[in-house]
């Protein structure tokens, strides 16, 4: 059955019920008899099969909420763990990690085409801060990665080596050196907080350094 479908049904349950909790409530203790006296001898003789029904009424809103305080609670203790993980994870990431991470900033790109046998991708995807969006590419050894949501919040300037503040010509030099070796043939547009000429600038130095060579 269609999800959308089990939804509406649901919901027009949930109504109806209500709407029946709410008719027995009002059977059992509204005061029937300066209003109609035969009806309320009526509900008299069946205020054993109304308490019967209310009770039914009342457990299923009942079991509904505590089914939704467990779930809340599942997810709250889930989403926690999964945040601790992500943010012991980043912190103990390695050098070649980090320099990989840096080239989503580097290159101003929330995906990027890795190679599926790079040992820190798969280090990476395995660990949950990548995931592979697409593996449908050009080329067939290698996918489209993008950070995975639950580590973006962890992926800050500082856990992967960047500063925001301007940095001196050794600190860029450093970083271009350290960037890993299938991306070095990708040229920086534009770089991350104001650093792009100089970024750009030592790049097309290390381009031309190589052509040279």
């Amino acid at each position: 059955m269609n999800t959308s479908i089990e939804n509406k049904l649901t919901k027009l349950l949930n109504i109806a019920m209500l709407w029946l909790l709410i008719l027995t409530l009002l059977m059992l203790f509204l005061p029937l008899e300066s209003l109609s006296p035969e009806l309320a001898a009526k509900i008299e003789g069946k205020k054993f099969y109304l308490y019967l029904a209310l009770i039914i009424e009342s457990s299923l809103f009942i079991s509904r909420g505590l089914i939704a305080l467990t779930s809340l609670i599942f997810t709250k203790t889930h989403v926690k763990k999964t945040e601790n993980y992500m943010l012991k994870t980043v912190s103990t990431l390695d050098f070649s990690e980090k320099a990989l991470l840096r080239e989503f900033v580097l290159q101003r790109r929330n995906v990027l085409e890795l190679p599926l046998d790079e040992p820190t991708v798969n280090s990476l995807l395995d660990s949950g801060i990548l995931t592979l969006t697409s593996n449908d590419t050009e080329n067939e050894n290698k996918g489209l990665f993008m950070i995975s949501k639950e580590a973006r919040p962890f992926i800050t300037y500082r856990s992967i080596g960047l500063s925001r503040s301007k940095m001196d010509d050794e600190q860029i030099s450093q970083i271009m050196q350290s960037r890993p070796g299938f991306a070095r043939d990708t040229i920086i547009v534009k770089s991350y907080r104001g650093q792009g000429s100089l970024l750009n600038a030592k790049e097309n130095q290390t381009q031309a350094a190589a052509k040279v060579a």
